[in-house]
Parts: structure tokens; sequence; C-alpha cells
């Protein structure tokens, strides 16, 4: 793949896309923290998640589908850039106050939330289906790698000074949108003869619930539902936070500055990446069934974050950071099998709907707590507060028999299908860029459907699991 053809440039674009991101998140972060302190740090991290929420509900996915898809990215990658180079500017004369920096964090959320849906979609407009598996294989790598090395970067850029870093930040995306104006559609899609990528229901996803689909409360009423649901919320209420303002203030009490808070980005990025590069460590889990292993996957996430609450260098805080995002990631996929397994066909679209939306919600609000615990007692204490949700998670699955029981199918045999999953699934600790961390898990892969572990299925099907007891 040369530079100059258009799957070079394609991958070029999105590297300097995905290195800006994580640069402007880095400084934002740190630059609300020396303005307003933590309180308001997690509450402009927090409004920053919320045009996700319109995102994952498809309410901005139709611009994907009215506009060329390279365009669009284009136009977003541009309005990163101004907003990157007109905060700079801002830093640079009188410093941001606290209502810049909300904007800027609700602006640059809000272009994400229009961009995203479309960044699946430009590999099917430049390539051929072996073009397309290979362009998708090659982004994970790319996501994968700027996640490990992008927020040590940015925090380093940061030590030139918080409006050097977002200048340089604001070229890399002007790169980024010269990019991916340069692409072409090939003919055979600008005629529309070719379907076009990123539209309909996800393979392997719950469609709209059909007629005969149960109400919510009856297929929360579904044995092993409930308590799942209440991990989920409970694991969405403690790992966001401690990722993403954990993490800050902690690098800020101890001295560590904004390098230290970029290696701890770098450490949650490079946890994420091991769990998904790690399908021995998920089958270990799943080999001692599902409900055992979300247990141990919470109580470990919680160990290592209490030892992250009291680190005393940033050598070991980076280890149990990296020990937490890993152990997170697989409670969250041990948490999805769990719900697989239970409900019948009919009521999953609706299962997983309301586990979607309480996720989503559950997210800003961990946040906004963490921030909170940390303005009244200390950064420690907030930390130490998300490893109690996660015990309090550990101990609702130990106490409902049929999530507690849940067990797994023997691993499937056979090639598996599909080609490497979409990277914005693999970026987060649940689906969401690493630096902010709203999520904690991932996802199932596009192409080819996830079972309990996040490994793709042999048969191109979602994985389910058999639950025993009541």
């Amino acid at each position: 793949m040369s530079a100059s053809s258009p799957a070079g440039r394609w991958s070029s674009a999105t590297l300097a896309s995905l290195l800006g991101v994580q640069v402007f998140q880095v400084v934002l972060a740190w630059s609300v923290l020396t303005v307003a302190g933590p309180l308001a740090t997690a509450v402009v991290l927090a409004l920053g998640t919320l045009p996700r929420i319109a995102m994952m509900s498809g309410l901005t996915a139709g611009l994907a589908g009215r506009f060329a898809a390279h365009r669009l990215l284009a136009v977003g990658e541009l309005g990163r850039a101004a907003l990157a180079l007109a905060a700079a500017g801002a830093l640079a004369v009188s410093g941001l106050d606290f209502t810049g920096l909300l904007l800027a964090s609700l602006l640059f959320g809000l272009v994400e939330a229009i961009t995203e849906p479309a960044a699946g979609s430009v590999p099917a407009l430049i390539a051929d289906a072996a073009g397309r598996q290979r362009m998708e294989a090659l982004r994970t790598t790319l996501f994968r790698v700027t996640v490990v090395v992008g927020g040590p970067l940015a925090g380093l850029g940061a030590l030139l000074g918080l409006s050097t870093a977002l200048i340089v930040g604001g070229l890399v995306f002007l790169v980024s949108a010269a990019l991916f104006l340069s692409l072409r559609p090939r003919p055979s899609d600008a005629d529309g003869t070719a379907p076009a990528a990123g539209h309909g229901p996800a393979a392997g996803m719950p469609g709209p619930p059909g007629a005969d689909a149960p109400k919510a409360g009856e297929a929360l009423a579904l044995p092993g539902v409930r308590a799942a649901l209440i991990c989920t919320v409970l694991i969405e209420l403690g790992c966001p936070g401690a990722f993403g303002v954990g993490t800050l203030l902690l690098a800020d009490d101890r001295g560590w500055g904004a390098v230290g808070f970029g290696v701890l980005v770098g450490a949650v990025g490079l946890g994420t990446v091991l769990a998904a590069l790690a399908p021995g460590f998920a089958r270990r889990l799943r080999g001692s069934g599902s409900g055992s292993g979300l247990i141990l996957a919470c109580v470990l996430t919680a160990a290592a974050m209490a030892g992250l609450a009291f680190s005393p260098n940033l050598p070991l805080a980076a280890v149990l950071t990296v020990v937490m995002a890993l152990a997170a990631a697989a409670a969250s996929a041990a948490t999805l099998g769990v719900l697989f397994s239970g409900p019948r066909p009919e009521a999953l679209g609706m299962v997983m709907g309301v586990v979607m939306a309480a996720g989503a919600l559950a997210a800003p609000l961990s946040y906004v707590l963490v921030g909170l615990v940390a303005r009244l007692a200390n950064p420690r204490a907030a930390v130490a507060a998300c490893a109690v949700a996660l015990l309090a998670a550990a101990l609702v699955a130990l106490s409902d028999r049929t999530l507690r029981t849940a067990t797994a199918p023997e691993p499937p045999t056979g090639p598996q299908a599909g080609p490497p999953g979409d990277p914005a699934a693999d970026a987060s600790v649940d689906g969401a860029p690493v630096a902010g961390a709203p999520h904690a898990g991932p996802p199932a892969d596009a192409d080819a459907p996830a079972d309990a572990t996040g490994e793709p299925s042999a048969d191109g099907q979602p994985g389910h699991l058999s639950a025993k007891g009541a």
C-alpha cells in the first residue's frame, strides 16, 4: 500500500485524526483542571460525552447517508482544527475560562457524533471487497497504536506549553482534512450501484422489536436480566470516572503533571488493546463460567483501582491502570454474555436497548460523581469509591443465582468469520475514545458478531450462553 494510493492517503488521514483527538482531549482535560478544579473538570468531560448519546441513538447517522462520507469527515476535521487553533489562541492571549472550555468540549463531542458514523463508510467508497478488509484491519491497527502512544505523546507535547500542543493538534487535523478531501470514490460506488457501508442494523445486533416482542418491564423480569443490568450500571458508574477523571486528578495530586496523565491515558489504551488481543484470557474467564468470570473480573478491577488510588509512583500506577482496563473489559464482556444467554430472541432487542441506554447515561454521571468526591475529600477517595462500585457489581452477581451460575458453551471450532473489528469499538474501555474512556468493554465486531468474550463466532451469529439455575 503506497502512501500516494487512495488507501494510503486514507490511512494517513485516519492516523493524523486519531493522534489529533488524543492531543486535544489530554490538553483539554488538563486545561480545565488547571482553570476550574476537579468538579468543574468532571462536569466539562461529562457534558462532552453527551453528543455520543445522539450518535448511539442514530440521530446523527442520517448525515452519513446524506453527504459523501469522505467529505463529511473532511468537514469534521476542519471543525476540529478550528476548535484546536481557537483554543490555542485563547490560551496564548488571555487563557480560557470555564465557559470557553465547556463550549470547546461540547463542540468537539458534537463533531465526533456527526462524523463517526461516516468513518466506516469510507473504505467502501474507495476500495473493492478485498481492499476494504485490508483497510479495516489497518484501521484497527492504527487505532490500537494511537490509544497506546497518543496519550504519552500528548503529555510530552504539553511540556512545550498547552497552547503549543493545541497548535500542533490543529495542524494535524488540517493535514487529515486535506487527505480526506483528496479521496475519490470508485466509479462503481459513485453511480450508486454499490451498497453504501454503515447503513442498517449492524450484523449480530438486535433489530427493532417486533410486534410480539415483550415490553421493557417483561424483558427485565426475565431470569438474570435485572441483575445483569444492575451490574452494567455499577460497572459504568465505576470505570469511566476512574479512567477519564480519576487518572487526571491523581496525576495532578501526585505531581506527575500532564506527562503523567498522558502515560496513564496510554496505559488505559494498552489495557484495552491487550483485552482485544488476548482471547486466551477471555477464554479462561469463560471456562470458569460467565457468571463467575464476571465476579472475578469485577473483583480484579476493584483491586487494581484501589491499588492505583494509593500508588506511590507513576510506573506502578501505569501497571495497575493496564490491569484495571484489561479486567474492566473482561467484566463488560462477561456481562454481555450473560445478557445474551437469558432472554429469548424476541426479547433480546429490548434488553440490549435498555442496557445501552443505562450505560450511556451512567457514564457521564460517573464523571460527575468522581469529581464531586474528589472535591469533598481527595482524588484517592474518588478512585477508591469507583472500586467500591465494582465490588458492589460483584456482590450483585454473586447474590443472583441465574447470573452467578451462567455458563458458556465450548469455544467454537473452525475458521472465524469476518474481518477484524471496528477500531472505534476496540477504542474504549466501552466503545469510546480512550482519553475519555466512557465505556467499559469492547463491543462485538461489526462484521463478525462476538460471543461473550468479544470473539467472533464461527457461524457468524451472536454467541449465546446457557443459564443454569432459576
